[in-house]
């Protein structure tokens, strides 16, 4: 199993800071990262921010993930080992950290930021990356 790339986003409402939200997306990553913005409108006219980063680089996935294992409690690294099947969908794993604690500097699964691990095996084999994915978590 081999992770190609993290990406990481999330929205910030008209509610809310742009500062402060990317603060928190960039706050995830253990080093800096680039952040691109795109606006767009809601459902009702309101101004949303969508804030992205991604890493492609073997060395920056490494410590990402190592800092999301020893971040999050074990109660959640199990929940991720156990939802692998419901999370992972054509060679991506999908998580979800709440927002308001990655701006407070802790990663805990959540709504707000969305993580997406971009993953692939060569030859591809979803049970053996699925198998990986658990494994990982299980630590």
């Amino acid at each position: 199993m081999r992770v190609l790339s993290v990406k990481a986003s999330c929205f910030a409402h008209a509610t809310e800071e742009v500062e402060r939200v990317k603060q928190a997306l960039t706050g995830i990553f253990p080093f800096d990262v680039e952040v691109k913005h795109s606006e767009a409108r809601g459902q009702f006219g309101n101004p949303i921010v969508i804030l992205e980063a991604e890493i492609t680089r073997q060395r920056e996935i490494r410590t990402f993930l190592n800092r999301l294992i020893e971040s999050l409690p074990e109660e959640e690294l199990k929940r991720l080992a156990e939802e692998v099947e419901q999370r992972f969908e054509q060679g991506r794993f999908y998580i979800r950290l709440d927002k308001m604690q990655a701006y407070l500097g802790r990663l805990r699964l959540g709504q707000g930021l969305q993580v997406v691990l971009v993953i692939t095996s060569y030859p591809y084999n979803e049970g053996e990356i699925k198998e990986e994915l658990k494994k990982l978590f299980r630590r």
